[in-house]
């Protein structure tokens, strides 16, 4: 058995850095972990533990003046946790000097270049040298990081023969999040030239290498230098780059030419400390500098919420009982539901002015945004009051002003000081409701207000009654003023029930002595031009409106606000205005993360995420939930700090295992419980668009099948989800439907015994593996059904102690998540729609007659080939498919899964990973 407990490493943070207090943790006590979502639960839980510190010395006393941490720890002070297991990774810190190197061997030489690294560094931004072979005249290759990835090689050997290709693309990754990199120079791509290929992948061993940018192709065929020089891992003293920081888990050298791994280098041979090891393919790599290998993972970064001491009768053992938990527990602390999406957008691009008009209904002066002087309403005609908090420009926007009938009234505030407004500015209103009537927005100058420095007063008129906008300028100066119309608007399209903003854009031009003007309409410049004066930055902005008595229908207005030249363009205002709208998960994650001023990464890219619908006025971590729950990923906590991750739908699609345990090997602990029911199944789906009157439901069903509503019952299901169009509630829908009518074992825990020898090869995987990764598990009981079973990790519980050290993941069906892909040959087959045996067959018999009853034959191209079939349970490999008419012919090697058998006709034979078209 592993020696328990493992070795670990508590630290607090305090006066600037974080400090090992491991020695008082008390062991016997143990220390349990949980992340992800539970085993019933739909959302992530914040991530908790639980440990015992010594205090006998009374730091931990927080109360107390005389406590060495007193007033350096309380409430949320930092945390980490680690354990020293497994293999080690190679751990680089950036310098110029520190690399992993191994010599000059002939494996070194290729003659097409595929360079595989799997890493987790610290950024994936800063410019870096990754891998590299060759110094002076005997430069091979060398591969940087930076904006993005560049190749460089060196025909000859010298620097002189360099030739480069390269990408702008940003790696879809985090910092410290692993992922592969990998980049294919093929030096004859057939036509003359040459052409690099970069790609990525979760692991180094995936099936599946998803393209990074475009391929780059280079004018004439090229070579690569075989000369005398090693691998240098990290910095290669003498060419210019900085060293890699963060992690290196393993690294593979290709002969693309050939399709032969020549370098496999994974660690497992190494142990953590050493300086120099033999890898198991016979390559000697030794460690320079302050490279290290480590085996260190951090199992936990949270907060320590509380410090309670306790102590015995005698007062000889004093302890103090901690629950470190992570930062969406106190994020999600308090009531208090998000501004909306346009309120929170304003807050955080820092406008000069800003009066929302979103006071209460007693209010008399509403206030500043951004501490100003308030903006009181004049009522010059009628008696109606302003009716704060009764207007609505939408349903997702705070209540705002409505104007009140029958009346003629202005608002004005002044503007504060602004330099930089001086050389632009901008003032924003948004409105809706405005049907009849009309209502104006002005904004004057800095102008002395004298014959040499006129004061200016631009304003623009919104004349529901004419269907049409007027902007015009008046300029007062001490004997004399002008009135001069700029532009009129006609039909400009904001005269209804709909949210819509108008913004009236000055730039000062003192070169030409006169101010350019542009007015917006909904983000879209509708008119522009100059006037013969140069404006000044803005003194007092000014809200009118003249609502006469035959009105039925008054306006609400709301967030006049005024901006520098910096400020967020009209075209960004009026996205946020409407939620948001078709913006994707993944940008919206992380946009609401900064807005709430909380660090914040996405796994993958934005553009692969689900397009959303309106962002809603809710608390912040139900937003994030929204945001998983609509695109069908995982928003968490990071495991190794303090800050949050969300993790698309699209990661989970088609990727290589994380772990795999073989059952057979006693690697998977008590209890082990597979599960044959069907407490997950959705076999009538409903999918409805939020948003009221916009919605439209969709509903799905499966007519035929183990799980149908036929064979089964129904078992409905009714979602509610922030969608962009009512298009997608349709594909929402039936993607819901494939992943609950999954037809299998279920495996809701998987326990693992982390001081079992026989898991000690196993732990950098367990240890790397996160929620929404992939388990296998392979040789399991014939009870459990032949083949291997995939599972996605939701979440996991880890427990450390001196008499135990264990890990429980919680899972959910892997099987979902396969998916159509037609770049990748292993997931680019879909099945025929229908096909079963034409005759009969024996246990033994190797020729198939298939009839095909679905659409399309199967491919008998030699390329499509070998692939799996499954025929009652027996899984055999087609290897060759002859027949341009059904029924077809299939050759197969029979029993792959270990199922002997025979099998009548009309038995049907389908893809032995049937794939879904995803969503």
């Amino acid at each position: 058995m592993v020696a328990l407990p493992p070795p670990d490493l508590f630290e607090l943070y305090y006066d600037g850095a974080f400090h090992d207090r491991t020695v008082d943790v008390r062991a016997s006590a143990g220390v349990t972990m949980s992340r992800g979502v539970s085993a019933e639960g739909t959302r992530a839980q914040p991530s908790a533990a639980d440990m015992l510190l010594d205090n006998r010395h009374g730091d931990y006393s927080r109360r107390n003046p005389m406590s060495a941490l007193w007033g350096k720890i309380g409430p949320n002070t930092p945390m980490r946790y680690s354990i020293d297991a497994g293999h080690p990774y190679l751990l680089l810190p950036g310098d110029t000097t520190s690399a992993l190197t191994c010599p000059d061997a002939a494996a070194l030489g290729v003659t097409d270049l595929d360079i595989r690294i799997e890493l987790a560094l610290d950024s994936y931004t800063n410019s870096q040298e990754v891998v590299s072979r060759g110094i002076g005249s005997q430069r091979s290759w060398t591969l940087l990081l930076g904006s993005g990835l560049q190749l460089s090689w060196y025909p000859d050997g010298t620097f002189a023969s360099q030739k480069t290709a390269g990408i702008a693309v940003a790696v879809p990754a985090v910092p410290r999040q692993r992922i592969a990199l990998r980049v294919v120079l093929d030096v004859n791509d057939g036509a003359g030239g040459h052409l690099v290929t970069y790609y990525w992948a979760p692991t180094i061993d995936a099936t599946v290498w998803t393209p990074l940018g475009s391929a780059t192709s280079g004018a004439g065929t090229t070579t690569l230098f075989d000369g005398t020089a090693g691998v240098h891992l990290g910095t290669n003293t003498g060419l210019v780059g900085n060293g890699l920081a963060g992690r290196v888990y393993a690294f593979q050298l290709w002969d693309g030419a050939t399709s032969t791994r020549k370098v496999n280098l994974d660690f497992s041979t190494a142990e953590a400390g050493d300086t120099s090891f033999t890898a198991a393919d016979g390559v000697v790599w030794t460690v320079a500098s302050a490279a290290t290998l480590s085996n260190r993972h951090i199992r936990m970064a949270g907060e320590i919420p509380a410090w309670p001491p306790q102590r015995d009768a005698s007062g000889a053992n004093r302890t103090v009982p901690v629950g470190p938990a992570g930062i969406t527990r106190r994020l999600d602390a308090g009531n208090k539901p998000l501004e909306s999406a346009y309120l929170r957008f304003i807050r955080a691009a820092g406008p000069i002015e800003c009066w929302p008009l979103t006071d209460g209904a007693q209010t008399t002066s509403p206030a500043s945004l951004v501490a100003g002087t308030p903006m009181p309403p004049l009522i010059s005609f009628g008696s109606g009051p302003v009716k704060w908090a009764e207007g609505q420009i939408a349903a997702w926007v705070e209540p705002v002003a409505l104007i009140p009938p029958s009346t003629d009234a202005t608002m004005r505030g002044l503007i504060p000081a602004s330099v930089p407004a001086a050389s632009g500015w901008s003032v924003d209103l948004a409105i809706s409701g405005l049907i009849d009537g009309s209502v104006d927005l002005q904004a004057v100058d800095r102008g002395a207000g004298t014959d040499a420095d006129n004061r200016l007063g631009f304003t623009v008129d919104m004349d529901a009654d004419g269907n049409q906008i007027l902007v015009s300028v008046v300029a007062a100066g001490t004997t004399s003023s002008s009135s001069t119309l700029l532009t009129t608007l006609a039909s400009p399209g904001i005269f209804d029930d709909l949210p819509h903003h108008v913004r009236l854009t000055v730039i000062p031009q003192p070169g030409l002595s006169n101010s350019a003007w542009t007015l917006y309409v909904d983000g879209v410049s509708r008119a522009s031009g100059t006037y013969a004066v140069v404006a000044d930055a803005p003194l007092s902005a000014r809200l009118g409106w003249f609502q006469n008595a035959v009105t039925t229908n008054t306006p609400s207005v709301g967030f006049i606000t005024a901006w520098t030249s910096a400020g967020p363009t009209a075209a960004d205002m009026y996205e946020a205005l409407l939620g948001f709208q078709g913006e994707t998960a993944g940008d919206r994650y992380l946009r609401l993360c900064d807005e709430q001023g909380v660090p914040a990464a996405l796994m993958g890219t934005a553009a692969d995420t689900t397009p959303l619908g309106v962002q809603q006025r809710e608390k912040f971590l139900d937003a994030l939930a929204s945001i998983a729950r609509a695109d069908g990923g995982y928003a968490l906590e990071q495991r190794d700090d303090r800050a949050l991750l969300y993790r698309p739908r699209t990661t989970l699609y088609n990727q290589p295992p994380a772990i795999t345990l073989d059952f057979s090997s006693g690697v998977i602990s008590e209890p082990f419980e597979p599960l044959d029911d069907e407490k997950l199944t959705e076999n009538d789906v409903t999918v409805q668009r939020e948003g009221g009157t916009f919605g439209r439901a969709s509903r799905e069903t499966i007519a035929e099948g183990p799980l149908s509503v036929e064979a089964i019952g129904r078992y409905d299901e009714a979602h509610t989800l922030s969608l962009a169009d009512d298009s997608q509630t349709l594909q929402q829908a039936g993607w819901r439907l494939h992943v609950g009518t999954v037809d299998g074992l279920r495996y809701p825990q998987i326990t693992i015994d982390l001081a079992n020898p026989r898991v000690w090869p196993l732990i950098r995987s367990i240890y790397l593996a996160g929620v929404g990764d992939k388990i296998r598990l392979t040789a399991l009981p014939d009870d459990d059904g032949p083949d291997d079973v995939d599972l996605i990790i939701r979440g996991y519980k880890e427990t450390v102690t001196s008499k135990k050290w264990q890990i429980t993941f919680t899972c959910t069906p892997g099987a979902p998540y396969d998916v159509l892909q037609l770049d990748a040959p292993a997931y680019g087959r879909l099945d025929t729609g229908g096909s079963q045996l034409a005759s009969g067959i024996s246990s033994s018999a190797t020729s198939l007659s298939v009839t095909v009853t679905g659409a399309a034959l199967w491919s008998t191209t030699a390329g499509d080939r070998p692939f799996d079939i499954v025929v009652g349970g027996e899984r055999m490999t087609v290897t060759n498919l002859t027949g341009a008419s059904s029924p077809q012919t299939f050759t197969v090697t029979r029993s792959v899964n270990g199922v002997v058998k025979s099998h009548l006709a009309a038995a049907p034979v389908k893809l032995a990973q049937a794939l879904a078209i995803p969503l």
